[in-house]
């Protein structure tokens, strides 16, 4: 199965990411096709402790936006958080996209109707005053048939107290938690192996093997290429080129994948980490197909 290689913007693209051309005419101001809110997971902020800020995108329907490794076309979505002195967010947790197929053969992993991306945030030990203000400003490229580049700022009044419950926004953080994928090592289904299969051709190509193995009794894995999905992380280094199903070494308890994998001539070396997520579906003994994604590392 041909994989989406390094971020590609064609010009076109990047030309439609600032002035959307429907038939009808230039349109400059319309409506956004993305509305976005800021949510927190407390209904107050707890010096010292931690909190979950996040923007839920509301996609237009027919339209999408980008996963942080967009494929073979597009932008990944921009969050800059805006908190006071002491704050301290973390990385930014992205939700399992889909791929999609747009015009001209090109394969882009997207996120349709809603999506939430989030970060912990870190208090600082003291707060002055009764509330704080937290916000975000933020930029994206949603598209449909043209694609617009669109942007926005937003803030929320937090109140400081002495102790903290779940707001109004709790259950759509955890729903969206439950679609970060698992590091392989807190995985309960399978157990997972990534190994660098041979050399480094002149091309300076490469061989990634995954090998996913059930780990408990009446466990199997739903079978077939198209039943398992590749998302590389962002690179500037290397791109996967390809990946495919090693049917001969696969079976209900097996799965083993292969990725070719190519560095850039670049002058780098080859990185000492690199991954992404697998996604697929699997069979528990209950006759419960489930979904799953994983985040696997290759080290060098």
């Amino acid at each position: 199965m041909r994989y989406p290689g390094k971020t590609i913007v064609p010009a076109l693209l990047v030309l439609a990411a600032r002035w959307s051309l429907p038939a009808a005419g230039l349109a400059l101001e319309q409506k956004p096709l993305v509305e976005v809110k800021l949510l927190a997971d407390t209904d107050r902020v707890v010096p010292g402790g931690k909190f979950r800020l996040g923007l839920l995108f509301r996609i237009a329907e027919g339209c999408h936006i980008y996963w942080q490794n967009p494929g073979d076309a597009g932008l990944a979505p921009e969050i800059e958080w805006k908190l006071p002195e002491g704050f301290v967010a973390g990385p930014l947790f992205w939700p399992v996209p889909e791929r999609l197929e747009e015009p001209g053969g090109l394969f882009v992993n997207s996120y349709k109707n809603e999506v939430l991306l989030f970060s912990w945030v870190q208090a600082p030990p003291r707060l002055a005053g009764s509330t704080v203000t937290v916000g975000a400003q933020a930029g994206w490229l949603v598209c449909k048939k043209v694609c617009v580049q669109e942007r926005t700022a937003v803030s929320v009044d937090l109140p400081v107290g002495s102790a903290a419950t779940g707001s109004e926004s709790t259950d759509i953080f955890e729903s969206y938690t439950g679609r970060i994928p698992k590091p392989a090592d807190q995985v309960e289904d399978f157990r997972s192996e990534t190994r660098w299969a041979g050399g480094i051709s002149r091309s300076g190509a490469r061989t990634g093997v995954v090998v996913l193995e059930a780990d408990k009794a009446g466990t199997s894995f739903v079978g077939g290429p198209g039943e398992l999905v590749w998302f590389a992380e962002p690179s500037e280094h290397l791109v996967c080129e390809d990946y495919h199903l090693d049917a001969a070494n696969s079976g209900p308890e097996r799965v083993v994948l292969h990725l070719r994998v190519r560095k850039f001539d670049d002058g780098s070396t080859w990185p000492a980490v690199w991954g992404g997520v697998l996604k697929g579906r699997l069979v528990r003994a209950a006759a419960d197909t489930v979904n799953y994604a994983v985040s696997l590392k290759f080290t060098r």
